[in-house]
């Protein structure tokens, strides 16, 4: 169509309406927020996050943050994958950070919730550059990356060592998409794979109910009715942890959702889309 368009071309002056413009946002990436050891401790190797900024972030009122962990099993993760789903939450006037952690080939439990507790210590410290509210953080993360984001929420400074120790690493809200947060399989590889031969005989305890008080922040879990690789009991766990110690915690089952279904990340955000983008508590 566009060949032949080309082939007539004649001379042609006309008006267009100009679409209603989104609100502009900007991505810094490879933004280093620590180094950590590497190949058998005799090198290092730096831990990255991206991050996503509305344009009038900088020098203007503070935006509330949120902070996505990826999932992967515990033994892969690409913290760019899911870089254009996050774009809705700077358009809705947040700023997103994506952060890297080290898998279990590299570091078994606890060591990808340190580096997620540390990330958060970093964009605290450096809220004012970024132009973010270091009052107002949330965490969300998705399968492992759930798991992940729970237990960072939930497990305090027990978990904080490395740079950054000045600054909490503690947020005010996590969102958990069909989180790996169970373990209610003991032949899950996934599981194993994570934690060590010695945890692995009381994984209960590594499990983010184990961790949950009166004081623990405000949950919102999503997980898909079908899901064939989390189970949803999981969630399912979880959220009756945290009722009992009254914990404000909303559970939205996705009708039909499955894992690895990105249609599930956007029926999520549509359904929430409502309160989500209002301050955080």
């Amino acid at each position: 169509m566009i060949f032949m368009a080309c082939l007539s071309w004649k001379p042609m002056r006309d008006h267009i309406d100009s679409p209603v413009e989104r609100p502009g946002v900007a991505l810094i990436s490879n933004i280093v927020y620590t180094n950590t050891t590497h190949w058998s401790g005799m090198t290092s190797r730096p831990l990255s996050l991206d991050l996503i900024l509305p344009k009038d972030c900088i020098n203007r009122t503070p935006r509330p943050l949120l902070i996505w962990v990826c999932g992967g099993g515990f033994v892969q993760m690409d913290r760019g994958i899911w870089l254009p789903y996050l774009l809705n939450y700077a358009y809705a006037g947040y700023a997103v950070a994506s952060v890297d952690y080290r898998c279990a080939g590299e570091a078994q439990y606890p060591g990808a919730i340190q580096d997620v507790r540390c990330a958060i210590r970093f964009l605290r410290a450096h809220h004012s550059q970024y132009g973010i509210d270091p009052g107002r953080i949330a965490i969300m993360g998705e399968s492992a990356g759930g798991y992940l984001a729970c237990m960072a929420a939930l497990g305090g400074s027990r978990f904080d060592t490395g740079d950054w120790m000045d600054q909490s690493g503690d947020v005010q809200a996590v969102v958990d998409y069909y989180g790996k947060v169970g373990y209610v399989d003991r032949e899950d590889d996934t599981c194993k794979c994570f934690v060590s031969n010695i945890l692995y005989e009381r994984m209960h305890e590594v499990a983010p109910k184990a961790f949950v008080t009166p004081d623990s922040p405000p949950f919102l879990i999503f997980h898909g009715e079908e899901d064939p690789l989390v189970p949803i009991r999981e969630s399912e766990a979880l959220y009756e942890a945290l009722a009992r110690q009254g914990v404000q915690a909303d559970f939205y089952v996705v009708n039909g959702g499955k894992a690895w279904n990105r249609r599930l990340l956007s029926a999520a955000h549509r359904a929430y889309h409502p309160r989500f983008p209002e301050p955080l508590p």
